[in-house]
């Protein structure tokens, strides 16, 4: 990235995805995302009633070299027709 953010965040394995259409679930990121590396944990957090998602999700992966191409590569990215923000964090997805 020309920006630099890997370089501030050497280790982190964790991906944060925004902007995702409702319309996505777990089996999407996981065939999408796991081009990338192998995949640990999915956070998608859902609202009660519906079941659908509330528009972001969090993906740990095995090593930190699979989440900054992951970054790297998905960060304007389409999915389902939306252009979805990717970024990476330090945190840990909770259990």
């Amino acid at each position: 990235m020309e920006n630099g953010a890997p370089q501030n965040k050497p280790h982190a394995k964790v991906v944060i995805i925004t902007n995702l259409t409702r319309n996505v679930v777990e089996s999407h990121l996981k065939t999408i995302f796991g081009y990338y590396g192998d995949i640990t944990k999915v956070d998608l957090p859902l609202f009660g009633k519906s079941g659908q998602n509330r528009g972001k999700a969090a993906l740990e992966f095995v090593d930190s070299v699979s989440a900054h191409k992951a970054s790297s590569h998905m960060d304007g990215g389409q999915i389902d027709g939306a252009i979805v923000k990717v970024e990476l964090s330090d945190l840990p997805i909770r259990s």
